[in-house]
């Protein structure tokens, strides 16, 4: 019988305590905490209150080379993770990075590149919601192509609101310094991934950002890009952090029907009985005055719903017992490195065409990412300065 795999957490800042917990409730079978780290003074004896089974330290390569633990989860802030994953692949760990990997593509590649020197050990990064069943469902019916070809996709995605309570709670948030950006960082980088996962990188996109627009905060809350994929498709992603009311629609439209999920938990899937180049070639002017005037005709597509109510801890916890069995077996895992490379390539494109106000290839280009980033950062602390 396979012993338990003894995972420690790197960051127990909110999400890290939320693993260690799930972790300590038997929640993940075959799998238990051990140990962890935060650096913040004091933080130890505090920690070994919340969880007595556990020992802490303050350092990460104390952690690391403690011998407590088998894996690791980083969850620390965003701009330490690939340098943590790095540090972890090292010391001989199975390694699961928290979203995103990194703010930056070139220092994911650089920790995917470590992960590739230890093929024994299982890299990967929490995507929770790959584990979605609806979602799971539309990537097969996209990737199969038994509705043919992609033509456009549409993500209006604003359920992310965030008060100014929750940026005021860190100094690290909403920082490009520390962040790394604002709601492309934080909060639609499931998005990001899923979208790339489903439909494919685009190769071309168009963004447009507002900075602090509702907010007192100097990264981005608002954001539209419009994408081109490599075959012709195309695409528009929305997201903002100031809508109360909030949006989740993802509408996919291919050569033989529409997919539409609402609120990641109703998916209604339209199959037209026969390719849209095909009817558009079939019908008569009678017929085609029927179906704009009256809506879509019974007789031309069939219609079907799934429906699954997401459950966040249930994903988070079915990721975690998918990263067990990849580390304990070897088998592949949901969401290896490579592909939390690719929603940070997409989101980083987005930034760059933001700044450069044009479009740009993806994934965009490293260096001149960096250079940019770094200048955002200078800004920002030359304004912070100005208000001391």
């Amino acid at each position: 019988m396979t012993r338990p795999l003894r995972i420690a957490v790197a960051g127990m800042g909110a999400m890290g305590r939320l693993y260690a917990g799930w972790l300590q409730q038997g929640c993940v079978p075959g799998a238990v905490f051990t140990a962890g780290y935060d650096p913040a003074p004091g933080a130890a004896a505090r920690l070994r209150d919340e969880f007595p089974q556990a020992e802490f330290f303050s350092r990460s390569e104390e952690l690391f080379s403690s011998g407590l633990a088998d894996a690791v989860i980083v969850a620390s802030p965003h701009r330490f993770h690939p340098e943590l994953g790095e540090e972890a692949l090292r010391a001989g760990l199975h390694t699961l990075v928290e979203k995103p990997a990194g703010i930056d593509a070139a220092s994911v590649h650089r920790m995917n590149q470590t992960a590739a020197e230890h093929p024994q050990l299982t890299c990967g990064v929490m995507f929770n919601q790959r584990m979605n069943p609806l979602y799971r469902r539309i990537r097969q019916l996209v990737q199969s192509g038994e509705m043919g070809r992609l033509r456009r996709v549409t993500w209006m995605i604003t359920t992310w609101w965030r008060p100014d309570s929750y940026y005021s709670q860190s100094p690290w948030r909403a920082t490009w310094a520390h962040e790394g950006g604002g709601v492309l960082t934080s909060q639609a980088p499931h998005q990001l991934d899923l979208l790339q996962w489903i439909c494919g990188m685009p190769e071309r996109l168009n963004c447009h950002m507002r900075f602090g627009s509702h907010r007192a905060i100097t990264v981005e809350d608002d954001v539209t890009a419009y994408l081109e994929f490599p075959g012709g498709a195309t695409g528009v992603f929305i997201s903002c952090t100031h809508d109360v009311l909030g949006t989740d629609r993802l509408e996919l439209l291919l050569d033989g029907g529409k997919i539409l999920v609402e609120d990641s938990c109703r998916a209604r899937i339209r199959r037209l009985y026969q390719p849209e180049q095909e009817l558009s070639a079939a019908l008569d002017a009678q017929q085609t005055a029927r179906l704009v005037e009256g809506g879509v005709m019974p007789d031309i597509c069939t219609e079907t719903m799934l429906e699954h109510k997401p459950d966040w801890t249930e994903q988070h916890c079915g990721m975690l017992a998918d990263f067990v069995a990849s580390a304990q077996t070897g088998a592949p895992f949901t969401a290896p490195g490579a592909e939390g490379l690719k929603e940070v390539q997409l989101a980083n494109a987005m930034y760059l065409s933001a700044w450069q106000e044009r479009a740009v290839p993806v994934p965009a280009d490293e260096e001149a990412f960096r250079v940019m980033l770094a200048e955002q950062a200078r800004r920002e602390a030359e304004k912070n300065r100005r208000k001391d």
